[in-house]
């Protein structure tokens, strides 16, 4: 993996791709981090090219007009082509690379898996507005979510959600989770309070803690919460 950082604005495209797939990220953001985990966990060949959202240059908008981020470019034989929604980047790799597979050949097994994922989606619209006001706001609606995945693992009966070892379900995740360790800097005692209500969530987010994958592209908590604690300034850059 390798990367392109870029800060301002008026700067040329970069070159058409070769052999590997080439990742448009914005640092910080949780969508990105969550393609990032794929592509680690797949052994995919790419590069990250690291964009500023307050100065997009106009090469970009012009090849994503939604400005989406992030946005996954692929070498093809007809010409670079690009992907967008971080869902739909994930499956895609799946599919592209067999090695590993994350999603469960069980199609029923899989189906539920997408509905727990289209469930966390509340999760991460609780933390972001946890994140947005001083880390307050929104705490309910994070463990009630949080509820539904202990709940989950204790039925599943294993150490991850895809099974021995992380599949789909748990890379998609992660990254808002390993945001929510930030909340230890605000209260470490009301933090780790919570632990004996999740036990099976918990051992979870440690062993992801220690899978390679992870440990790839992982952050502390004080960076978080030093990012988060600014979260307004920051707001483009997460959102997008």
């Amino acid at each position: 993996m390798s990367y392109y950082q870029h800060k301002t604005a008026g700067f040329n495209a970069p070159p058409p791709l070769n052999n590997q797939m080439r990742l448009y990220h914005v640092d910080m953001n949780p969508y990105g981090h969550r393609v990032m985990l794929i592509l680690e966990a797949k052994k995919a060949k790419y590069e990250v090219y690291q964009l500023d959202p307050l100065h997009l240059p106009e090469w970009f908008r012009e090849k994503n007009p939604r400005l989406k981020i992030p946005v996954l470019e692929i070498p093809t034989d007809q010409g670079d082509k690009y992907l967008f929604e971080s869902v739909v980047i994930c499956d895609y790799l799946d599919e592209r690379f067999p090695r590993n597979p994350l999603h469960s050949k069980d199609p029923y097994v899989k189906a539920q898996d997408r509905l727990l994922i289209e469930r966390f989606n509340e999760l991460i619209k609780g933390s972001l507005e946890c994140f947005d006001t001083n880390f307050a706001f929104g705490s309910e609606q994070i463990i009630q979510t949080l509820d539904v995945f202990e709940k989950e693992l204790a039925t599943r009966g294993t150490n991850y959600f895809g099974g021995n070892r992380p599949g789909m379900l748990d890379y998609m995740i992660w990254p808002w989770v390993e945001r929510l360790y930030l909340l230890r800097c605000v209260n470490e005692q009301k933090f780790d309070e919570k632990r004996p209500i999740f036990p099976n969530f918990a051992d979870w987010g440690d062993q992801m803690q220690l899978d390679e994958v992870v440990k790839k592209h992982s952050r502390s908590p004080a960076e978080y919460f030093d990012y988060y604690r600014n979260a307004r300034a920051h707001s483009m850059g997460y959102y997008l």
